[in-house]
């Protein structure tokens, strides 16, 4: 009987790490203007691979980007009607999602692929 090979967590649930865009599904967003997104957009990175982003503008993103841009929040003050601050978490990139897993079966046959190497 020969021994079993275990599988890592990496290769259990790759979706949970980027190492590159290859084997990622896609979600087709649109991000809103605010004060932090210039006209001409920004560049997002995650891992050494960039996305730019402008806004109003439909782009194909990878989940693990996207749930990095959920982490990323700015803390505002307000003050109530007494004058007394309290503060409120606010996304600092906000986006609506138009289209989910616009290459799921792509993705799929990636991760594949990349199993099978």
């Amino acid at each position: 009987m020969s021994p079993q090979v275990k599988k890592t967590d990496q290769e259990l649930h790759p979706e949970n790490y980027f190492l590159n865009p290859t084997g990622h599904i896609r979600d087709r967003v649109i991000f809103h203007e605010n004060q932090d997104i210039p006209k001409q957009g920004i560049f997002i990175s995650l891992n050494g691979y960039s996305f730019q982003v402008k806004p109003n503008v439909e782009v194909d993103m990878p989940r693990p980007v996207l749930r990095m841009l959920d982490t990323r929040i700015r803390t505002d003050t307000f003050y109530d009607d007494e004058g007394k601050p309290y503060y409120k978490d606010i996304p600092r990139y906000t986006y609506s999602v138009i289209t989910k897993g616009v290459n799921a079966e792509q993705a799929e046959e990636e991760r594949n692929e990349i199993m099978d190497a």
